[in-house]
């Protein structure tokens, strides 16, 4: 029932995506409406599945399918929110076909997957979601960065196409980012500091090195200068851009890695 539910999910997704890249197109309220009322539905679906899920297993995360799809959903998510707040359909033309993209292995990869024991602690769970949450905004940060940077190229390059008439404007765009990199950037420091509480409840659990925490320190550093640049250095533009991008790089490195390090083994096992 819970992979039915998000299958469907997944169908409204594909379906918004596709309306929002007309939108990129041809600008018209109804298709701004639907694309919104397509990824809502498809977010409430995803939800009851999710919790479903999440219930079934005792509220322990159950590996690498749900960690795709909680991925999908906290990035939709954060979509939906940007756009209601600031009326920029646009950006789900980047935005959706991403989410849709992640949420695949989702589907397809075993459902029955489960985590090992010696590591299903009771406030990993949250540590999890904080993570996925910062990495999610990170993502939609980095949509919003390529974004500015298509549009700069426009500006700069005095060619002023469909993209010109379409994205929003160089500082709207540049105060997003700003916003959505902040947000990342808290994320990011409480997985980092939920980590040390479960380095503190088991020796050498969390903090050992691997490839997954160094490049999540990484990432966090980086995210650190492009704040700590933004508010005492006054960067903007395209610099800050480029090392959003790289930022989420490297929490896509942390991600893709998280399940070697959380051992996951199969639930028939």
């Amino acid at each position: 029932m819970n992979h039915a539910l998000v299958s469907l999910a997944c169908h409204a997704y594909v379906v918004a995506a596709l309306v929002y890249l007309v939108y990129l197109v041809r600008q018209m309220d109804a298709l701004a409406t639907g694309g919104r009322v397509l990824v809502g539905t498809g977010l409430a679906l995803h939800a009851v599945a999710l919790v479903g899920l999440f219930g079934a297993q005792g509220g322990r995360p159950v590996g690498v399918a749900q960690g795709f799809s909680t991925f999908a959903f906290l990035l939709l998510t954060i979509f939906l929110v940007v756009d209601v707040c600031y009326r920029k359909p646009v950006i789900g033309a980047f935005i959706t076909p991403l989410a849709v993209a992640v949420l695949m292995p989702g589907l397809l990869l075993d459902q029955g997957q489960v985590m090992s024991p010696d590591v299903q602690r009771p406030l990993l769970p949250v540590h999890i979601t904080i993570a996925l949450l910062g990495v999610a905004a990170s993502a939609v940060a980095t949509g919003v960065a390529v974004m500015y940077l298509l549009m700069e190229r426009q500006v700069k390059g005095k060619r002023f196409g469909l993209l010109f008439a379409r994205l929003p404007s160089l500082e709207f765009l540049d105060t997003l980012n700003r916003r959505l990199a902040v947000v990342g950037f808290i994320a990011l420091s409480v997985t980092l500091v939920t980590g040390a509480f479960f380095s503190s409840a088991a020796p050498g659990f969390f903090w050992t090195w691997t490839s997954k925490q160094i490049a999540t320190l990484v990432a966090w550093a980086v995210f650190a200068a492009l704040v700590g640049a933004r508010s005492f250095g006054g960067w903007r533009g395209r610099r800050v851009a480029l090392l959003t991008m790289t930022g989420f790089c490297l929490l896509l490195v942390s991600f893709l890695s998280s399940y070697d390090f959380i051992h996951v083994s199969g639930g028939g096992q």
